[in-house]
């Protein structure tokens, strides 16, 4: 076993057929203008600022879009010296989208044209014009209220009982539903901000009961979700979830709520163990179609489940069933960015020289690059499988028997196992190797290169793992590349094999 800290080491610095195809479809033909505005996606926003000496700091404004998968994406213009900005993009469905600065969250239909008119002087006043004035001119009233204000959690909620959490809940949920009514008396909203609110108010009981369980569980230092003595009537507020939400307008709140429900459905409707991850996605997709009803919140279901797959780098799965995809799903919300991400990985798969150098080139200048470049050096040649962990991450160190198995079923080949630790005391990083014993070569990043790692392979969360080819081409990363998992071991011997 050798490992090295930056000391012994001596070195001065220590690491996405369908958009234009589907979109000719739709825009092409003859239309009138009432037909040309349903079915374009163009959307465009713009604005005037007056007194812009009063923030002469601020430059420029921006459009975040929130999609399915949770992922956003930032539009942007600078404010011109009249005080013009204009800002274009492409809306698949109707739904809430940030404005920044001072503007927050408004509601755009594919195709609108919204003018803003803003005064750096009186910025709690902000005017819409064009498309959707009356729906944003009462979202902003709303979410600048106290009508919007209600938690359902506080320090004493982590102590409480399923049963006495969810009674807090309903009475927070019912203050919330009295405070909408008084709003939609007093200002008589229009039919799309009544739905967003009502969904505001639903999204975050739901959310907030979901999440209960794994607060409760860390609360009484319960280690496993399967421990959980959840009663059986717990999840009835899930009942016919699928008429929950509107689909007429989405609130985005509901993509986070998506993630959360699909964790618990499969942790509800799962329980065999021994299952690979292929055969746990195929039975979660069949049990997802087979118990909701058709809605589109049926359909940001199937998406998810393909977006996680993308998401392990298995372009087959996509590929495979696209016709499921197809019979399912038909909203452009959801295929349009399952598509272009599918596409960006197949060009990043076909390129691994390019992909790998734009990686790499994040962490230069900055102090992880030496003990990566020194990686990469003293392994020439050779297949890396990266595993960033801490000491103080049970997961990390849960997978490190796995790590062990699988590097003796590899021994004598062509790879090399690297150990990464980050964000730890060196002490205990000692400790912990001694008492694992693993093979491989180790590594202690100073609190700067973990910062820089963090940042530069986009490390979210550990246990992280990375493979590298025999060309020092990063090939996947992300947490699905665990030692335990079996198609770890698949994608080691496939880069083993390539010349």
């Amino acid at each position: 076993m050798m490992y090295k800290t930056k000391n012994q080491l001596n070195m001065k610095r220590l690491i996405r057929i369908i958009p234009s195809l589907l979109l000719s479809i739709i825009l092409g033909g003859c239309f009138n203008q009432h037909d040309v505005k349903q079915n374009s996606t163009f959307t465009v926003i713009t604005g005037k600022v007056r007194n812009m000496e009063v923030y002469p700091n601020t430059k420029e404004f921006t459009v975040d879009i929130l999609d399915f998968r949770g992922k956003k994406t930032t539009y942007r213009d600078s404010i011109k010296g009249d005080g013009t900005f204009n800002i274009k993009f492409d809306l698949y469905k109707t739904q809430d989208i940030n404005v920044f600065p001072l503007v927050g969250k408004i509601i755009a239909n594919p195709g609108d044209s919204i003018h803003l008119a803003i005064d750096f002087r009186d910025i709690g006043n902000i005017q819409f014009f064009g498309d959707n004035q009356k729906t944003n001119t009462d979202l902003n009233k709303y979410l600048n209220s106290n009508y919007c204000v209600f938690e359902f959690s506080n320090r004493e909620t982590v102590k409480m009982e399923f049963s006495a959490y969810t009674s807090f809940c309903d009475s927070v949920k019912l203050v919330a539903e009295k405070k909408q009514s008084e709003f939609v008396k007093e200002f008589n909203p229009t039919p799309e901000v009544i739905s967003w609110t009502k969904d505001y108010i639903n999204l975050k009981y739901q959310q907030s009961l979901l999440d209960f369980p794994f607060r409760f569980a860390h609360y009484r230092k319960i280690k496993s979700y399967l421990d959980l003595d959840v009663p059986d009537d717990y999840y009835g507020f899930l009942e016919n979830v699928e008429n929950e939400f509107s689909d007429s307008v989405i609130n985005t709140n509901i993509y986070e709520f998506l993630n959360l429900y699909i964790g618990n459905f499969s942790q509800r409707t799962i329980r065999d163990t021994t299952l690979t991850i292929d055969e746990f996605f195929s039975i979660l997709m069949n049990e997802l179609i087979d118990n909701h009803k058709e809605s589109y919140f049926k359909q940001l279901l199937i998406g998810d489940v393909f977006y996680q797959k993308l998401n392990q780098n298995d372009l087959d799965f996509f590929t495979n069933n696209q016709n499921l995809l197809e019979k399912n799903v038909n909203e452009l919300s959801v295929k349009i960015p399952l598509t272009n991400y599918y596409r960006e990985l197949q060009k990043l798969k076909n390129n691994p020289e390019i992909n790998s150098n734009a990686i790499l080139s994040k962490l230069n200048g900055t102090a992880g690059k030496s003990l990566i470049d020194s990686i990469w050096l003293q392994n020439k040649g050779k297949v890396i499988y990266i595993d960033f962990w801490a000491t103080w991450c049970g997961p990390c160190k849960t997978e490190m028997p796995n790590s062990k198995k699988l590097s003796q079923k590899l021994a004598g080949e062509n790879i090399e196992f690297v150990y990464l630790c980050i964000d730890s005391n060196e002490e205990q990083w000692k400790l912990a190797l001694s008492q694992m014993q693993l093979d491989g070569t180790h590594y202690l990043c100073d609190k700067e290169q973990s910062k820089n790692i963090r940042s530069g392979f986009k490390i979210d969360g550990i246990p992280f793992y990375m493979l590298v080819s025999k060309h020092g081409h990063i090939v996947e990363s992300g947490s699905y590349l665990r030692p335990s998992y079996p198609a770890t071991i698949d994608k080691i011997e496939k880069l083993l094999h390539e010349n």
